[in-house]
């Protein structure tokens, strides 16, 4: 019988193992259907280990040893969010195209809002949250709806020769920046309601912003100060370490959210910070990793039930491809471009990945109330979206008047 301390190191020892094992497999290169090749480019496969290895399987990572390993969530996702930040930089961004931006912009609003307004409905009037808990939920799944995982493209990219090459350019800046978006309405959902209760106070939620931006400021700021000095490289990583680590316990003391308060950190050093690409190539150096042992930890702290979840997950997913749908259609017809566009292009960005994960993951910090439910619904929405997505994505390239070839 194994006692607690015990389960504990065995559950970090686990953890470690796979993930560092994990992260140096590679699938490229087999001979898989794409749909599944692109399961296991995602990491998606680390979930269904995590069910194995908690509650509903094995039992080694329970609900105490897991609630022992929340500092693993907390530099996880301040990792996850500081990465996103490092990519803004805004004199990069300024040299792309502004139509782009808005398209995207576009996109996930639309996304965003098709996905928030029924499933508030559907939370408050017959799974009966209170207000404020449907409010979160419903913001939360909208959020991580908006967002689009690049794998599924990657993907189809290097199995196959594309001659649409602005289409593809397109596709691309859109799954690079609308997380941007996606992290924005998560944000802007917490600040409005910091208490999770459905009473608008426009003092807490100002306090609420004020302090998530010193949460991110702070150790960016503290980082750029050590960047200063002479170092080595490892010492750099080292700095980088510290400072996440330091930014994801500020954001738990307060309990704010270490995925913002990681965003804002990144986007500091990554405009103020002159060595802004080394803090790049160290934090995704290690992206994979923290993201298996992300991905471990929510397999095991899913408890599936057939409950209203599963009709929740449901209507989840034809909520979100209809947003993409419509959304591209309406940023095409505000903004048209001077080559073909397919009209469902928007079924090409139903991948989910990463990012999603680790929104919903947030709320499970914040707002405990909800989380199981959306767990069931954000892990069935993942498993069927990356497993159609990349063939979707080719229908979108046969669409147009260009052919795709198959690479050799």
């Amino acid at each position: 019988m194994l006692t607690e301390d015990m389960r504990l190191l065995l559950t970090i020892i686990l953890i470690a193992v796979i993930s560092l094992i994990g992260s140096r497999v590679t699938f490229w290169n087999r001979q898989l259907p794409i749909g599944f090749k692109n399961i296991l480019l995602t990491g998606t496969e680390y979930i269904l280990i995590g069910i194995v290895l908690g509650g509903m399987g094995l039992g080694i990572f329970d609900k105490d040893t897991l609630d022992k390993t929340e500092p693993f969530l907390l530099f996880g996702l301040c990792w996850i969010g500081f990465l996103f930040g490092l990519q803004f930089e805004v004199r990069f961004l300024q040299k792309l195209p502004s139509h782009y931006f808005v398209m995207t912009s576009i996109l996930a609003g639309v996304t965003f809002l098709i996905i928030f307004f029924p499933l508030y409905f559907l939370f408050y009037y017959f799974v009966f949250f209170e207000g404020g808990v449907s409010f979160i939920a419903a913001a939360t799944l909208g959020s991580a709806g908006s967002c689009t995982a690049q794998s599924a493209l990657a993907i189809v990219n290097r199995n196959y020769r594309i001659p649409n090459k602005r289409l593809l350019e397109l596709m691309r800046y859109i799954t690079s920046v609308d997380g941007l978006f996606g992290l924005v309405f998560f944000t802007l959902a917490l600040c409005i309601l910091p208490e999770g209760k459905m009473v608008f106070n426009i003092l807490k939620s100002v306090q609420w912003l004020f302090i998530s931006m010193g949460i991110g400021i702070i150790p960016a700021v503290v980082l750029i100060t050590l960047s200063k000095a002479k170092f080595t490289q490892q010492e750099y990583t080292l700095f980088l370490i510290s400072t996440i680590m330091f930014c994801g316990g500020l954001a738990h003391i307060f309990n704010h959210s270490p995925l913002v308060a990681g965003l804002i950190a990144g986007i500091i050093v990554a405009n103020f910070c002159p060595y802004r690409l080394q803090a790049l190539q160290s934090v995704l150096s290690a992206e994979k990793t923290i993201y298996i042992t992300l991905l471990l930890l929510v397999g095991a702290s899913w408890q599936f039930q057939f409950d209203w979840s599963l009709l929740i997950a449901g209507v989840y997913f034809l909520l979100r491809v209809s947003g993409k749908v419509f959304g591209i259609m309406v940023a095409t017809k505000i903004f048209q471009p001077n080559y073909e566009v397919p009209k469902s292009l928007g079924l090409g960005l139903i991948s989910e990945g990463g990012l999603a994960i680790a929104i919903i993951v947030t709320s499970k910090l914040l707002h405990p109330a909800t989380i199981n439910s959306l767990i069931t619904v954000i892990i069935l929405s993942i498993f069927v979206n990356e497993i159609i997505a990349p063939k979707l994505i080719l229908i979108q390239f046969k669409n147009v008047k260009k052919n795709l070839y198959l690479n050799q």
